[in-house]
């Protein structure tokens, strides 16, 4: 009888340690056990879940503002900070749950690889609009034919495709998205009209669900394009009304009608990328918090 009783306690304990380790890798939401987000960060992390909101140098979205936002009570009253990446390392970048990056145009690329290590490391990231695309000097960026074998062009891949030494640093991959432009820089287009309606793809995802499948949108956005390699997951679109034009150095370029913004990639979805500041969801004429609380439940407690 003793040893029975041993070995179903040694049974459960390793069915815990499963328990977490495929809730802190994503592939199981702590909302699956009963109480089981509360047990996970009040014993694992001790109390609520913490979310940093990164911001650098130029770009879509305003860290401050954003923060006021998730720590509205009306919303979610995260417990949020805003920090410049100037003062994040790999040490201090473990102590949060979810980190957003936004108003941060300009990111290094150490501090690219450093998001990718903390994501590895169990974090979720959710990246915005045109973070990241202004790389620092002395950053270089890949070439089509460094990626891809047996090609001779010459020409870069993106912002986000990087080099690290001899190695690749393929950020655009990472995130399932590569960046084109902001739409607003691309054509013209105003802060305060409606340029189209946000259509959600799967309205029982983690971040859409039980969300009108359509919602107009108003403001400025990144024009990105999903990478085909990888675990990328398309959640929702811009439907623009008709297929984005755009002058390229020989011929139009055509971006189509249906425009990413929002995607998830990585085992779990612990990645998830905005075309847009978070913070535009509860701005102007039509705010939609319920976009926010998705986000935030969806990425730690789903």
């Amino acid at each position: 009888m003793q040893k029975t009783l041993m070995n179903v306690i040694i049974l459960a304990v390793l069915l815990l340690g499963l328990l977490v380790v495929l809730i802190f890798t994503g592939i199981l939401g702590c909302s699956s056990v009963p109480f089981g987000c509360d047990a996970y960060y009040t014993i694992l992390k001790g109390g609520q879940p913490t979310v940093l909101i990164v911001y650098s140098e130029g770009g879509l979205g305003n860290a401050q503002k954003l923060e006021q936002v998730l720590s509205d009570r009306s919303i979610v009253s995260a417990k949020a900070r805003s920090m410049s990446i100037d003062r994040l390392s790999q040490g201090n970048i473990n102590d949060y749950d979810l980190i957003i990056v936004e108003g941060a145009k300009k990111i290094c690329s150490d501090k690219l690889k450093m998001f990718q290590n903390y994501v590895i490391k169990g974090g979720r990231l959710i990246w915005t609009g045109d973070a990241g695309t202004e790389a620092c000097e002395g950053d270089l960026l890949l070439k089509v034919r460094e990626r891809e074998a047996g090609s001779d062009d010459n020409s870069t891949i993106g912002p986000w495709a990087r080099k690290d030494g001899s190695k690749q640093l393929s950020f655009d991959e990472f995130l399932g998205v590569r960046y084109k432009g902001n739409l607003c820089d691309l054509v013209s287009c105003s802060s305060s009209a409606e340029i189209g309606r946000i259509e959600l793809l799967d309205d029982d995802h983690k971040l859409t669900y039980g969300l009108s499948p359509s919602i107009p949108f108003r403001g400025n956005m990144a024009v990105v394009q999903t990478v085909s390699s990888g675990t990328t997951t398309m959640v929702a679109t811009l439907d623009y009304g008709f297929n984005l034009l755009v002058d390229g150095e020989t011929e139009k370029i055509n971006y189509g009608k249906n425009l990413p913004f929002i995607v998830t990639s990585g085992i779990g979805e612990r990645v998830a990328y905005y075309a847009t500041p978070i913070e535009s969801f509860v701005e102007g004429e039509q705010p939609y918090k319920a976009l926010v609380e998705q986000l935030y439940y969806g990425m730690l407690y789903k």
